[in-house]
């Protein structure tokens, strides 16, 4: 469904104006503004339910024979050309079709409703969906609104996603950097072992980076925790005992249980884990009640606020001289966006350091 331009539109309603024998009165839009608004949204959704379900005796109802059609494309149609693209889903497929930023203008018996909406095909193989932004033009007359005119546009495709450039200063522990530690090209992920987008992240795109840059030495890999506290109640003990399995050698194992871990992130999943790996246990009970473990982690949640971390997951990408301990970091990498992103930014890294 689909609207026109503003010129077209004005030759159209003179048309009309002059096809109907006499003009109806308008509809009291000062009193009754908030009901026909209400209304002409509620016909605009009825319009999207019929459409789902292929129902073309309501849109036989709803149409003028005047009605006029512009695809995204430019293209108009008719009423009649219009009808023949309603038809009933496929088997096994399913239409919704959903609508946001609604909004509608009254000028005496005619009501524009404009809104950006998307359709969702879902079908056994699948699915797939569309984006767009759809104007319908009504018009009222023997007491009812019928569609007069529709035009879908294309949304604007929001510009790829790139890196941030920075000029920041990190102090790292070579100990603990995955891959090669004499790698030129350094990426560190702030994260938070509670927070879904950081299990996401680590379940899917992650998977990709360590397969293609960290397994094969391209670059090093540091994690550094950013606990939530006031959203993730868990969040800063799974820290604490990520730390205290990485002071018996076992950062990375404990690492991705704790980011695998898809029940609450409570002591007694802690130990288990730490059981699992066969950590010293008196020792790991010991370092997770230390104050001393949770003052250094406060430092470095500290350290990475200084930095710009304000959330998880978060990426600062750098270079680093082997057997430094610092890393300077020239881009940041705001969430956990997909593997394309962090593929652009470490090979254009990695290029410079060749």
């Amino acid at each position: 469904m689909r609207t026109i331009t503003l010129c077209f539109f004005l030759a159209l309603m003179s048309t009309v104006a002059i096809a109907q024998k006499a003009p109806e009165r308008c509809p009291d839009t000062t009193s009754n503004k908030a009901v026909i608004v209400e209304e002409l949204k509620k016909i605009d959704r009825e319009l999207d339910a019929a459409f789902e379900r292929g129902d073309v005796s309501f849109f036989q109802r709803l149409l003028v024979e005047e009605m006029i059609n512009v695809a995204p494309e430019g293209t108009l149609s008719k009423k009649t050309e219009f009808l023949k693209d309603v038809t009933p889903p496929k088997s096994g497929t399913t239409l919704m079709i959903t609508e946001k930023d609604v909004q509608v203008f009254i000028a005496c018996d005619t009501g524009i409703v404009t809104s950006n909406k998307t359709a969702k095909w879902q079908r056994s193989n699948g699915s797939s969906s569309d984006d767009y932004r759809e104007t319908n033009t009504y018009v009222h007359k023997d007491g009812r609104w019928f569609l007069l005119a529709s035009q879908t546009s294309r949304l604007p495709t929001p510009p790829p996603y790139s890196a941030k450039d920075v000029n920041l200063s990190l102090a790292v522990d070579e100990t603990r950097i995955d891959g090669n530690r004499n790698a030129s090209v350094v990426l560190i992920e702030f994260a938070d072992y509670e927070c879904p987008h950081c299990r996401e992240f680590a379940s899917n795109t992650m998977k990709e980076v360590q397969r293609d840059y960290i397994a094969n030495g391209r670059i090093g890999f540091v994690f550094r925790d950013f606990p939530i506290e006031s959203n993730h109640p868990h969040a800063f003990t799974a820290a604490l005992a990520g730390l205290c399995a990485a002071e018996q050698g076992h950062l990375w194992e404990m690492n991705h249980q704790l980011l695998a871990e898809s029940s609450a992130l409570t002591p007694a999943t802690l130990f288990h884990n730490a059981e699992s790996l066969k950590l010293d246990m008196p020792k790991f009970r010991g370092c997770l009640a230390d104050e001393k473990t949770a003052t250094r982690l406060r430092q470095s949640m500290r350290e990475a606020t200084q930095l710009g971390i304000d959330g998880t997951p978060m990426f600062i990408v750098g270079i680093r001289k082997p057997g430094s301990n610092t890393v300077k970091g020239l881009r940041m990498i705001e969430g956990g966006f997909p593997y394309e992103v962090f593929k652009a930014t470490l090979d254009m890294l990695i290029a410079t350091q060749d």
